[in-house]
């Protein structure tokens, strides 16, 4: 019986992902072929797959953050594991790359090699 109701929930989970995220893919698609056809570039089949993913991301991101204020849906949304890996992981990357642009790329050093052209 617990194993029936589990099987369910996960069921109600992916429905709740899969629709907005569905939804929001088309509209995604629906933008980026407009901006193909009025800038005249050719619609790439991996920008499509890529923008259905990226979707279901966006989505999932609103959903955990939502769930902070709404317990209902923290309780919805325990089992997507995965989802919040993944959000562990873009922090940390996003992270990475803005401490690496602001304390590593801006303070650049640079190195001179004795007489070169650069010392004139």
């Amino acid at each position: 019986m617990k194993r029936k109701r589990l099987k369910m929930e996960n069921k109600k989970v992916d429905k709740i992902v899969l629709i907005p995220s569905a939804t929001l893919g088309l509209i995604l698609i629906a933008l980026y072929c407009w901006r193909c056809w009025k800038s005249k570039k050719k619609f790439k089949h991996s920008v499509m797959i890529n923008t259905i993913f990226q979707s279901s991301g966006i989505v999932c991101g609103v959903f955990l953050v939502i769930s902070i204020y709404i317990p209902d849906i923290k309780r919805l949304i325990a089992d997507l594991d995965l989802y919040i890996l993944i959000s562990g992981l873009a922090v940390l990357a996003v992270s990475l790359q803005g401490f690496y642009r602001d304390a590593i790329k801006s303070t650049h050093i640079h190195r001179h090699s004795v007489g070169s052209a650069q010392d004139n």
